[in-house]
Order: structure tokens, then C-alpha cells, then sequence
């Protein structure tokens, strides 16, 4: 047999190949039942925000939180639009389960105050601005004074919120990653299945609201990033 020959390609492409084995290999090792659980727990998941977003659409309730950016951006006097969860299924032991699910919606209030930023802090301004996943657009100035030149950085009038649901059925867990409910960082939550019980999805929804909630308390943190 001829010897194969020498290819970066084809290593690449060999090392894609044995990873796509490994992973099915695992997928067969892991056990129906876990992800028979995991997957039901999903599925709670989905009926309860696919009420809760029509709810929430329908009665559009303030929030009663501020979100700031130190020395960028405040945001204030916020009530709720736009509610809607969405999913996408993945084939798993010859069967569709979850993949994720995401519950996107949008908190609304008065336009911050455009910032007048030197374009030498501009670039910064801008990546903690996407961070945060704040919408704006950015003018240059051509007013001079000095050496200094602007920019101008408007705001959108409101903001992007996001909780997702991806199951672990390896661990038999659910990692919900929160982003701009309570603060305008990614917060990262590692749920063991059964622990994502409708009480739990109710201080969820507390906690988006800006309700006393205890929904922080409830899995371990699996990450913060600024």
C-alpha cells in the first residue's frame, strides 16, 4: 500500500476527521437517560418562556434597574419590548433534542446623551460599547481645539437582553448565560437539570424585571467577564 504523502492539508483534514469520530463515539457512551432528562428540562424551558414572552409582549412592564457604563453610558426609566424565544434542535441518538434555546428581548427607555469622545479613547469607548452589546453610531468631528480631534458616539435608545439555554448532556447539566438582565456583563450559571425547575424560571423572570429574585443563588458561577 502506497505510503500517503507528506500534506499539511491532509493533516489538518485528519485531525478534523478523528475529532468528529471522538465526538460521535462519546455521543454513543452517553447515557439515554440523562439525556432524555436534560432534554425534558429543556423543553419546560421552552413552554415557559414561550408564555412568558407573550406575556411580557402584551404587557411591556417596567424595569426598574439602571444599567450603567462608568463615564459612557446610563441607561434609565426602562420597560420591556420586543419579548421572544426562539430554538434550534440537534440530531443526538437518532433523534432531535435541544440545542439551545434563547429568549431575546429589549429594554427601552431615554436616549443617553451623545458622547463626545477624543478619537484617541474612541476605539476604546467603541469595544466596551460592543461589549456590552449597545447599539450606536460614531461621527467624527472636525472641530479642532489643540491638538485634540472628536468623535461623536450616538446611542440607541435602548438594550439588547439575552438568556440562553445550552444543554450539557455529557454532565447532565444546563449552562444559562445571562447578558445585560442584571448588568452589562455576561454572567455564566451551571445548573444541574432537575435544579432548572419552574420556581427557578420564575425568579428568572423576577430577576429580569428587576424583582427581588434569588435566581443568582441557585447554581454555581461558571463565569463573569467584564
Amino acid at each position: 500500500m502506497a505510503k500517503a504523502p507528506q500534506s499539511l492539508l491532509l493533516e489538518q483534514l485528519r485531525a478534523q476527521a478523528n475529532a468528529v469520530a471522538a465526538r460521535r463515539l462519546q455521543q454513543i457512551k452517553l447515557s439515554r437517560e440523562v439525556v432524555d432528562r436534560v432534554d425534558a428540562q429543556m423543553q419546560q424551558a421552552f413552554a415557559y418562556f414561550d408564555e412568558a414572552c407573550r406575556l411580557l409582549q402584551t404587557l411591556t412592564p417596567p424595569v426598574e434597574r439602571d444599567f450603567q457604563l462608568p463615564h459612557i453610558a446610563k441607561y434609565e426609566g426602562l420597560h420591556v419590548e420586543r419579548a421572544s424565544v426562539m430554538f434550534r434542535k440537534q440530531r443526538l441518538q437518532d433523534r432531535d433534542v435541544y440545542d439551545y434555546i434563547v429568549v431575546h428581548y429589549t429594554l427601552v427607555g431615554r436616549t443617553p446623551p451623545p458622547l463626545r469622545v477624543a478619537i484617541r479613547r474612541s476605539a476604546e469607548v467603541e469595544r466596551a460599547l460592543n461589549n456590552a452589546t449597545i447599539e450606536f453610531s460614531c461621527d467624527t468631528d472636525a472641530t479642532v481645539r489643540g491638538n485634540a480631534r472628536y468623535n461623536t458616539i450616538r446611542l440607541a435608545p435602548e438594550l439588547r437582553c439575552e438568556v440562553r439555554f445550552d444543554p450539557d448532556f455529557e454532565n447532565g447539566r444546563i449552562v444559562v448565560t445571562l447578558r445585560n438582565v442584571d448588568r452589562l456583563e455576561p454572567v455564566i450559571l451551571d445548573f444541574e437539570s432537575a435544579a432548572l425547575d419552574t420556581p427557578a424560571l420564575d425568579e428568572l423572570v423576577q430577576l429580569m424585571l428587576a424583582k427581588p429574585s434569588q435566581f443568582l443563588l441557585r447554581a454555581p458561577l461558571r463565569g463573569f467577564f467584564r
